[in-house]
């Protein structure tokens, strides 16, 4: 067959080898012209392809069976070669398309190039009859109604000539309600415009798509579907359609939107915590918050200065399961225990511990807290140390005993022997005035006069037990551990014993010692966060102790302060009550023993 050196373009295009790939070449295997099929087969869409030679296009392998077919066309006229190569970018074993090699002349009758065409009968596995095309297309039918994914196809247009069973159940209706662009009329309103301009976007370029959206049900309900769309092509290359499926994924995409959901809704919980712990950690009271099982999940500031424990060390504990002690009420314990199993709320007061063995008494109270089904989802602990209040209410105890026994002293010891000595003196007015008998009246005198000096010591001792142990003077401060102690007194060598009395007890404590009242207001003035207590004596050579009273009051200061005189004088004592910071009226000396059972009983911790 003699083919012309200007093949008919149409012919080319749209002729009887409208589905074959044609190539011409001159005698040295360049390009002269290659239709669109070849194009696409060999993908060279881009590239300028006249004037390209053979060898960039075939393998070796192939471009020497080119060659040696297109010496032997040149050598004889009219003679036609028949070769087969290797469909590309398919990697599937003994897959192959057949052409005829044809040479053409010039005016002359001399050959001065080929052409290539696909031959007309069957390649060896992509090459189908008609009949076996049909069988191949039932096949697919029946094994895509078997599939429980729809599954569709669509035309060269994107419409869709085809559905599996899955999909027409899945819509209740007929195989000719969906052909087209019917279906998207089923589309959820608010999707629609979305899955068209995405279907639209990949089918211009011939891109594979995926499109999620909410497609109507039979029953009329939406569910969320995933259609994966991919562009299919003939053997030649040539573009027909797109086949794909559509996967109801209602389950995962309803499991996504609740989790969004949640995930705002616990940075809305983290917002609102954060302006909770902000406010709980400048509040003074204890501040624990537990979860369901009551265990431990946040404490404020407050906490770890009473206690000693820190947010890490008590997470995940129960309160009472390390704060309790020895002297802790077992009965208490226990009614708080049965409280929280019945989700109810309770208030008492609780001995614990701190992490370094100091007592701590603390009103308690707890509130059960709830969802929105009633159900409980945790608990919040209100706790404030009431220490030194329990310590008060001991030394009223104390004071009142120490009450009785002046009471006894004075009513039995001294008023017994005051009238003993008044009848003995009665009794000598009617007795013989000589020596004997004064002797013996003088010797009773004095044994009963002994006696009541011993009951004043005893009565003097008594009053000096209840005055230097009267602490509290009804001044409920919040029980602070203290960071240092400031001694304030006008004689220099007083300040350094007072110094070495309370390195004795706490030897790691830092010490002030200033014998000057304004250096002291200065100090304080200058370190107002320190946590403090004052040792003050009353009477100063120049400004007195008086005077730093009623600057101190003006500072607003919390810390305490011990009055430490060597006055007795009971108006100095009702005067110092009038101050709020004053807790404590001690006689000088101070001594070890006064010192220790007062840091007892003020529960001081040291850091």
């Amino acid at each position: 067959m003699q083919f012309p050196h200007v093949i008919n373009k149409d012919l080319k295009s749209v002729g009887p080898y409208a589905d074959d790939s044609l190539l011409e070449t001159d005698l040295e295997g360049n390009i002269l012209f290659c239709n669109e099929t070849f194009i696409k087969r060999y993908q060279l869409k881009g590239t300028k392809v006249k004037g390209l030679s053979i060898d960039s296009i075939f393998n070796n392998k192939e471009a020497s069976i080119f060659k040696n077919a297109l010496h032997k066309c040149a050598k004889q006229k009219q003679h036609t070669e028949n070769l087969k190569f290797k469909i590309p970018g398919n990697n599937i074993e003994n897959d192959f398309y057949e052409c005829c090699m044809t040479g053409f002349q010039n005016n002359k009758g001399v050959v001065i190039g080929v052409f290539i065409k696909d031959q007309l009968k069957k390649q060896l596995t992509n090459h189908i009859s008609t009949k076996e095309t049909d069988f191949e297309k039932e096949c697919f039918s029946e094994l895509a109604n078997h599939m429980p994914d729809l599954m569709w196809v669509t035309d060269k247009q994107h419409q869709l000539i085809y559905v599996n069973t899955a999909w027409l159940h899945f819509r209740g209706t007929s195989l000719e309600v969906e052909m087209g662009n019917g279906w998207l009329d089923h589309v959820h309103p608010e999707d629609k415009e979305q899955v068209v301009q995405e279907r639209r976007q990949a089918f211009v370029v011939q891109q594979p798509y995926a499109i999620t959206f909410r497609f109507k049900k039979h029953d009329g309900c939406y569910r969320w579907m995933n259609m994966k769309g991919n562009p299919i092509y003939s053997d030649t290359g040539n573009f027909k359609g797109y086949a794909g499926t559509a996967l109801d994924i209602t389950p995962v995409k309803e499991a996504q939107i609740q989790i969004r959901r949640q995930q705002e809704l616990m940075e809305s919980t983290k917002i609102e915590f954060g302006k909770f712990t902000k406010i709980a950690q400048k509040i003074g009271s204890i501040i624990i918050m537990c979860n369901s099982d009551n265990r431990i999940t946040w404490v404020n500031d407050a906490f770890v200065k009473t206690t000693g424990y820190t947010l890490k060390e008590v997470c995940g504990k129960t309160p009472g399961s390390f704060l309790k002690g020895a002297e802790t009420s077992k009965e208490t314990l226990d009614r708080i225990r049965k409280v929280i199993e019945l989700g109810k709320g309770i208030r008492t007061e609780i001995l614990y511990y701190t992490k370094a063995g100091a007592r701590i008494w603390l009103d308690l109270m707890i509130e059960t807290l709830f969802d929105k089904e009633g159900i409980v989802t945790g608990y919040i602990t209100i706790q404030k140390d009431i220490t030194l209040k329990k310590i008060s209410e001991k030394e009223v105890l104390e004071q009142m005993s120490h009450l009785k026994k002046i009471s006894f002293i004075t009513s039995h010891e001294l008023r017994h022997e005051f009238s003993k000595i008044l009848q003995l003196l009665q009794t000598a007015k009617f007795q013989d005035h000589n020596v004997a008998t004064y002797s013996q009246i003088f010797s009773d005198i004095e044994h009963s006069a002994n006696l009541m000096n011993d009951a004043i010591f005893k009565l003097n001792d008594q009053i000096n037990f209840a005055s230097s142990n009267s602490i509290s003077l009804n001044k409920y401060l919040l029980n602070q551990a203290i960071e240092e102690i400031c001694l304030v007194d006008d004689d220099h060598l007083v300040n350094k014993l007072n110094e070495l009395i309370i390195r004795n007890v706490m030897p790691s404590m830092p010490v002030h010692t200033f014998d000057h009242v304004d250096n002291a207001l200065e100090y304080v003035k200058e370190n107002p966060n320190t946590k403090r207590k004052i040792f003050l004596d009353l009477n100063f050579s120049g400004r007195s102790g008086w005077d730093f009273l009623h600057e101190y009051e003006k500072l607003s200061q919390p810390w305490p302060v011990v009055i430490l005189t060597s006055s007795i004088d009971h108006v100095d004592y009702e005067r110092s009550k009038k101050f709020l910071n004053v807790t404590h009226f001690i006689t000088k000396p101070l001594t070890i023993e006064q010192f220790e059972r007062l840091s007892e009983m003020e529960n001081v911790m040291v850091h």
